[in-house]
């Protein structure tokens, strides 16, 4: 029988198994989840077997940037700390970073990333790799999800015309559990490769390592979103009182707080809370003359949402 990908995927999750071994075994089961680990088991997958019931919420978050306009960052899970501390763990993290920025295209998924052939050695995939990992440090690793920047890509249909160069910048912070990627955008490659632009975007991903934005401005924040907030601060202001008029005012007011919270541009700047984000990109934008624009970026933070 035909097996989803979504299968293969959970039961590689919940057993370490390669991605063939898990489809064969899904098929010889007919769908079935626990019939398939069974028959990995009576094939000989130890690992797994001993594995299957532990949770995989430690790891690291890495990162690669080319230089040239392209960069990722990963996200790879184990079980303890002390594997995610090991050399093999982190060179595995780091390599497969790499292999993200040079063989994958913005947009494809984990399985794409581990059905490819290993930047080191094509005889070998990724979840090859993986799998030798896997049976090294004795306990589960994952890929969790992964994200791939590149200047020259507008598969988001977002990026204009006049504002084609600029920089896609990293920032892992301290204990590598978080990880920021960061798209910035210019219309001159002399903007693009300047020390202020390369300063701004560190800064910048330290901001949005420390204050968690979730959009890069109001307008990027979905209706669904506002509308929810909306509702919420409205019985807020129902609840303590207040008059349709004056509850109506004070919604706009703290939804204007909400954005300075959730919206990049409208964050505090964390070295110097007297200007704000936007402000700082017109001081920048000034300095350069150029426009400069803060396209899009990711904030991964291990173990979240799990």
């Amino acid at each position: 029988m035909a097996v989803s990908s979504a299968d293969v995927m959970k039961l590689r999750q919940i057993t370490g198994a390669g991605m063939l071994d898990c489809k064969r075994a899904l098929e010889e089961a007919g769908g079935d989840l626990e019939k398939a680990v069974d028959y990995l088991r009576k094939k000989g997958v130890e690992v797994a077997a001993k594995r299957e019931t532990k949770s995989a919420t430690e790891g690291v978050i890495a990162s690669y940037v080319d230089g040239k306009g392209a960069g990722a960052v990963v996200e790879v899970n184990c079980e303890t700390d002390f594997a995610a501390r090991s050399e093999d763990f982190r060179q595995f993290c780091d390599t497969l970073a790499r292999q993200i920025v040079h063989t994958q295209a913005s947009g494809q998924s984990v399985e794409d990333l581990l059905a490819a052939k290993s930047l080191d050695n094509e005889s070998l995939t990724v979840d090859d790799l993986l799998s030798e990992l896997t049976a090294k440090l004795g306990e589960r690793v994952l890929v969790r999800r992964f994200v791939r920047y590149a200047i020259d890509d507008c598969d988001t249909g977002d990026c204009q015309d006049e504002t084609t160069q600029g920089l896609v910048a990293s920032y892992i912070h301290a204990g590598e559990q978080i990880g920021v990627l960061l798209e910035i955008n210019c219309a001159t490659d002399a903007a693009a490769n300047s020390p202020e632009l390369a300063e701004f975007a560190r800064n910048i991903a330290m901001q949005i390592a420390a204050m968690q934005p979730r959009w890069v401005a109001p307008e990027d924040v979905p209706q669904e979103a506002i509308d929810r907030e909306r509702e919420v601060l409205t019985e807020q202001a129902v609840a303590e009182g207040k008059p349709e008029n004056i509850a109506a005012k004070m919604v706009e007011g703290r939804l204007k707080k909400f954005y300075s919270q959730t919206c990049l541009l409208n964050q505090p700047y964390i070295r110097d809370d007297a200007l704000t984000i936007e402000e700082l990109l017109s001081e920048l934008t000034g300095r350069l003359g150029d426009e400069i624009i803060v396209r899009r970026f990711a904030r991964y933070q291990v173990g979240e949402d799990l």
